[in-house]
């Protein structure tokens, strides 16, 4: 018998395929730390990033729980929308803190040596926050979410700030003071922000397609 297509769409949410792609940031984080830490970390370690990293692995932990389904695994029809809600908010920020964490390695190597590095970490956070609100808008207008009858001027608002997000990312990496190329972290960082996109994205497609189906064929959990 066929899936009930309102429960696929919400396990594909709940189901992000995220947890791989954090696994291999965490693995290339690791290396960056084991090759900054031979000639030593320029000055401590920031009170901020040692924060930032601890809740990176708390993140990390709830986003392994929900896709092993250890935590938040029933749904049905009274509780679904706040499950749907709560799978969508864990993806986002664990899918988004991917890319973060491999930029914040520039961050990580300069430590507090330098007065602008807490400047250039919060300009890089933001750039990363502009672009998912610009796959919002593109998702927004290509799947028809939350009433949206004809998106494509959304959709091509979305894809012009995706691209504007990536243009002054490079443009910072190509600005920030560096001792010996460490603006590629943030070259990987962008591999990693256009890999989330693509996960996330996926997932706002079944959340349309939830949408869809409860309008079309009305709740069926």
């Amino acid at each position: 018998m066929e899936m009930n297509l309102q429960k696929r769409s919400i396990e594909s949410i709940q189901h992000s395929h995220l947890i791989g792609l954090s696994l291999v940031n965490f693995i290339i984080f690791a290396l960056y730390y084991f090759i900054y830490a031979g000639p030593g970390i320029k000055g401590n370690i920031p009170l901020y990033m040692k924060i930032y990293l601890i809740g990176s692995l708390l993140l990390w932990l709830i986003l392994y729980l929900q896709e092993r389904e250890y935590i938040f695994k029933n749904f049905n029809r009274s509780n679904y929308k706040i499950r749907v809600v709560t799978y969508m908010t864990i993806n986002l920020l664990s899918g988004y803190n991917i890319p973060f964490l491999i930029s914040s390695a520039y961050a990580f190597y300069f430590g507090d040596s330098r007065e602008d590095t807490f400047t250039y970490w919060l300009l890089i956070c933001g750039l990363i926050i502009v672009s998912a609100i610009g796959l919002f808008f593109f998702c927004l207008g290509e799947f028809e979410m939350f009433g949206i009858q004809s998106g494509s001027f959304i959709r091509m608002f979305g894809i012009l700030v995706i691209l504007l997000s990536f243009g002054l990312l490079l443009y910072v990496s190509l600005i920030v003071p560096v001792d010996s190329e460490e603006n590629r972290t943030i070259w990987m960082g962008m591999i990693m922000l256009f890999c989330s996109h693509l996960l996330i994205g996926r997932t706002y497609f079944y959340l349309g397609l939830l949408e869809y189906d409860i309008k079309e064929e009305g709740l069926n959990l």
